[in-house]
């Protein structure tokens, strides 16, 4: 890298570590009051606490009158996805539990594996059905009936006011639990049905940027901070599924049919970082089925298509995602033959060098041409140093004459920076490199290099390749960053993926090498700051 190159990453960098934070916050439209007063009146229906359920207006003396709604010990019973065992309660929750059994909490063979827990931070199991009228707000504490069948397993639940029942199929072989879920109603109807799921981060959550709520509407997704979450939250248009997410898991919730919106709705006490998310779907008769698929497991892209293909959405790659899908399938490849994904990174990061070297060479040529008209351009500085306009327009005729186009140096660098981000991208977001070790002290390259060697290197390597870069800075505050220039860099890479730090350190050696080669060839000596007479052809 160059040192335009060098500035142009670091002045990127900033803006992008800015857009990170304001992009990865939740884009909501405004909520609409009626919706606002519905969700309220769900709030209420939804996490009622035991005991404090209204009584359901019974109009016949013969009406059994609902079980009691004091808490319950849940029975849970095992069943077989392909990602893991799942644990389906007796009681008003879909899920109580499931394992991903191919991935851990931590490195350590004897760590627990991922489950919902892990992920969502849930209380008691995760998904549930609500209704938007108060007297329905004792259901999700009752207990039913779990019973096996030809099929999978069933769930039913009956009282004087209502009839529930959840149809699970699922196998070894799925990597999803099929779900149908049935309400008949006796005595009043509600106006809307809600499907949701809910998730917390806790104190200290490295992970609590990624930790969010998820509603996919038209052909965007809308994610949802939870500590940003407001009391209700109206995300009005269809929505085709709702989920929760950490950095590399996701819960999902897919309908058969989409719900009319989605609602945000904040829990817990003001300042707690827990919400939860739900589809809305009208209640047009006195009965309701809702045929959905439930996905919980690691956010790879061919486990998120067998179930939903807008479901890689999850996968954040930006606004770089027509770079990052070729990366990603590129770098599996490679991986599919070297067997280490830390060597994979480097074979890439190589590769991605070589494709872009004729950018790099003719952006240094344009830097060099620039350096070498400097003392013209300065004296017609000096000339028309008190008309800007003159100037202007000395210096575009001076740049033609020349045949210089300053937008032809800075083409080249604007090309390499998609692909630079978007390698980022795959690098902090791709499942594959959860846990994956490289060698050494190096045991999980999605987390930062524990001893910070890669980075400290990081800073000599570019500290040399600023060395053996031709300098064309002729104003001192400009010549002054450049010196720190590697130090930022440096610094920037202590806490992010020793992934990414090594794709840094590996680049940044690259372009030493490619420097080199480029002073040689167009004979510049490391250093030079004076005119350069470039070759006629090179």
């Amino acid at each position: 890298m160059d040192r335009k190159t060098l500035i142009a990453i670091g002045l990127s960098l900033l803006v992008f570590v800015g857009w990170q934070k304001f992009y990865i916050e939740p884009r909501m439209p405004k909520p609409q009051a009626t919706v606002a007063t519905q969700v309220a009146t769900m709030g209420a229906a939804g996490n009622a606490a035991p005991g404090a359920m209204t009584a359901p207006n019974t109009t016949t003396g013969s009406a059994v009158q609902p079980v009691s709604t004091k808490p319950v010990t849940v029975r849970s019973t095992e069943i077989a996805t392909s990602t893991g065992p799942a644990y389906i309660g007796d009681a008003g929750k879909f899920f109580t539990d499931w394992k991903v059994s191919k991935y851990r909490t931590a490195v350590d063979p004897m760590a627990p594996v991922i489950d919902l827990a892990s992920v969502t931070h849930g209380d008691d199991g995760s998904g549930e059905l609500a209704f938007d009228l108060p007297d329905f707000a004792y259901l999700n504490n009752v207990q039913g009936t779990m019973t096996s069948n030809e099929k999978g397993a069933l769930w039913s639940y009956e009282d004087a006011n209502v009839k529930l029942s959840r149809e699970y199929t699922y196998g070894a072989e799925k990597g999803f639990v099929g779900l149908v879920l049935n309400a008949e109603f006796k005595t009043k109807k509600p106006a809307y049905a809600f499907v949701s799921v809910s998730s917390r981060s806790h104190a200290n959550d490295h992970e609590e940027n990624d930790r969010q709520l998820l509603a996919y509407q038209g052909t965007s997704l809308e994610r949802l901070h939870l500590g940003k979450v407001k009391t209700a939250e109206d995300l009005p248009g269809e929505t085709k599924w709702i989920g929760a997410q950490s950095r590399y898991f996701l819960l999902a919730l897919v309908p058969d049919m989409p719900g009319s919106r989605a609602l945000g709705q904040h829990l817990g006490n003001e300042g707690d970082k827990h919400a939860k998310i739900s589809l809305v779907f009208p209640v047009s008769g006195n009965s309701l089925r809702i045929p959905l698929k439930a996905y919980f497991g690691p956010k790879e892209m061919n486990a998120l298509h067998a179930v939903e293909p807008s479901l890689d959405f999850t996968i954040d790659f930006g606004w770089f995602t027509f770079f990052a899908y070729p990366i990603l399938r590129v770098m599996k490849w490679i991986n599919a033959g070297v067997g280490n994904w830390g060597l994979s990174i480097i074979l890439l990061t190589l590769l991605i060098k070589a494709i872009t070297f004729p950018l790099t060479y003719k952006s240094t040529k344009s830097m060099k041409k620039i350096a070498n008209l400097q003392p013209q351009m300065n004296a017609l500085r000096e000339k028309h140093k008190n008309d800007k306009e003159a100037l202007n327009r000395e210096m575009i005729t001076f740049m033609k004459t020349q045949g210089y186009n300053p937008v032809a140096g800075c083409l080249p660098i604007l090309i390499q920076m998609p692909v630079f981000f978007a390698l980022y991208r795959v690098l902090y977001s791709s499942i594959e490199l959860y846990q994956a070790p490289f060698f050494g002290w190096i045991h999980d390259l999605s987390l930062k290099d524990p001893l910070y060697i890669t980075p400290v290197i990081l800073t000599g390597v570019m500290w040399l390749q600023q060395k053996l870069t031709p300098s064309t800075a002729t104003d001192p505050t400009q010549a002054k960053m450049l010196q720190y220039m590697p130090l930022f860099f440096g610094l920037m890479m202590l806490n992010l993926p020793a992934g990414l730090t090594i794709y840094m350190l590996v680049n940044a050696a690259a372009s030493v090498a490619q420097q080199k080669y480029i002073n040689k060839k167009l004979s510049v000596a490391p250093g030079a700051t004076g005119p350069i007479v470039l070759p006629k052809e090179a």
